[in-house]
């Protein structure tokens, strides 16, 4: 979640710090909880105590199929096996539905490189992700550092990025940018036509993989990232005189790729054409194995719809199990749903993501819609005894997981709101694997997940309105957001 390290190539230059303000505010709302849903959720507690699953679901997905690039025949696996849980738990229309990437990437040979001149030194480099090949031979060339992505410095550099490898690090995003910045600094870079761009990783020669785009392109010229010990070397010798440097990888590309989103539900009661949509993306990056991103979001929802099978009374609306791909490349797979079914929105009551790894769940953002807050409070009784009953109004995150899609169009949403710590230093890198989940820590929040769908879907009320595109324009005005919207709605990553 990415919605946790940015998706995309902002990944790499921009880290949002998390402020957490729990807000006290509350807003009016006819939401509520009855009786009947409390009992029903006692047991749905107990059963998730004594029988959760969440933990033997991620471990199958991380151990025993790895990791899941959009597209890639791991991801293909995964989402067959998804149907085949959902099925299992005797859920009602099972089914997949496509939507095509424009082209699904996985490394083939390793990256290898290193500097030649003025000294010669071995890199740790790695292919970014959706970057061409290096052409047959590698890449060869001069280093020139861009200290910064803004359009009226990347002008004034013009001339010596074009021909050259281009090496960026955290500082050339600039103190208070935004994604739209970043992205837009990208847009603009590639156009002065540098050799190949150059990324600055983590310490110890890691890497935080990331996609170049947010269309799930392939990028205009090969992308690497460096280990950040390596990229402060080059800066040192840059500032004695000229760096070169050579480095080639293959990566095998499929163009037009059909994708699948999986999908599950649990019909209502009394009211099944109102939905309560609970979603996670299956995608994750190669590295690890992806159980903290997204593997933890996958089992609480696989969780969720077997506790909530296993309960027997279904609530008055209907619950969707959605898993996307393409989260990790733009939001693609939720986007793509979204825009298939723009017609059936009204009917959409909620939509819930999970998407921030195993640490324990301390509630639930509520992504610039504050007049949720009243009925996320509603749910304090039933989710204090959990620790979970708290609500933040950070919007830092807003546009880094698979609710935004359906929010801009005015459905309201809310993300699982973890502690972060671990999730910031292990998601998109080698270390993101299952020996990092604790498995009370996981049932503790696909327990928090589940509680919270199912009191949604059985309340005796809406969750919330629907805003219109006026109220939105407002929301992201507040939230200080707009200029991103702006950004990724003219690039087609919303609809």
């Amino acid at each position: 979640m990415r919605r946790i390290l940015l998706p995309c190539f902002a990944l790499f230059f921009f880290t949002s710090a998390l402020s957490i303000a729990q807000s006290a505010t509350s807003s009016t709302s006819t939401f509520s909880v009855s009786p009947q849903t409390h009992d029903a959720v006692q047991r749905l507690i107990g059963d998730a105590v004594l029988n959760g699953k969440a933990y033997e679901y991620d471990g199958h997905l991380a151990d025993m199929i790895g990791p899941r690039l959009t597209g890639s025949s791991n991801y293909m696996r995964a989402a067959e096996w998804a149907n085949r849980q959902f099925k299992a738990l005797g859920l009602a229309n099972v089914h997949t539905e496509e939507w095509t990437i424009p082209a699904a990437w996985e490394p083939d040979k390793p990256a290898i490189g290193r500097i030649v001149s003025p000294v010669d030194h071995i890199l740790h480099i790695y292919s970014a992700g959706w970057s061409p090949s290096t052409p047959t031979g590698g890449v060869a060339g001069e280093i020139v550092y861009v200290p910064s992505l803004l359009p009226a410095a990347l002008d004034a550099q013009k001339a010596q990025i074009a021909g050259k490898i281009v090496l960026l690090d955290r500082a050339s995003n600039g103190a208070n940018s935004t994604l739209a910045k970043t992205l837009a600094g990208r847009e603009r870079l590639f156009s002065a036509s540098p050799l190949a761009v150059i990324l600055t990783g983590r310490p110890n020669g890691g890497q935080v993989l990331g996609a170049v785009n947010v269309s799930g392109e392939i990028a205009p010229v090969p992308v690497v990232q460096i280990g950040l010990e390596d990229s402060l070397l080059i800066k040192r010798l840059l500032e004695r005189g000229p760096v070169s440097a050579q480095f080639s990888f293959t990566n095998t590309i499929r163009t037009g790729v059909k994708v699948p989103t999986v999908i599950a539900e649990i019909p209502g009661s009394e009211r099944p054409s109102e939905v309560v949509i609970l979603g996670a993306h299956l995608d994750s990056w190669h590295p690890g194995t992806g159980a903290q991103d997204n593997g933890t979001g996958v089992a609480s929802v696989l969780e969720a719809a077997r506790a909530i099978q296993a309960l027997h009374r279904p609530p008055r609306r209907t619950i969707r199990f959605m898993l996307f791909g393409g989260e990790e490349q733009g939001l693609l797979g939720s986007t793509a749903y979204v825009r298939q079914h723009l017609a059936d929105l009204s009917q959409i009551d909620a939509v819930l993501a999970s998407d921030s790894g195993s640490e324990p769940a301390k509630g639930w953002y509520v992504m610039g819609r504050n007049d949720e807050i009243g009925a996320v409070g509603a749910l304090k009784p039933l989710l204090s005894g959990l620790g979970a009953d708290g609500v933040t109004t950070d919007t830092d995150l807003m546009f880094q997981t698979d609710h935004i899609s359906f929010e801009m169009l005015g459905v309201p949403a809310l993300v699982l709101w973890n502690g972060m710590d671990k999730y910031e230093s292990l998601t998109h890198q080698a270390a993101d694997t299952f020996d990092s989940v604790v498995q009370k820590d996981l049932t503790q929040g696909a327990t928090v997940v589940t509680v919270t769908v199912y009191a949604i879907a059985d309340g005796e009320g809406p969750f919330a309105s629907h805003f219109s595109p006026a109220e939105i324009q407002s929301m992201l005005k507040t939230a200080g957001t707009l200029d991103d919207f702006n950004y990724l709605k003219s690039m087609g990553v919303l609809p």
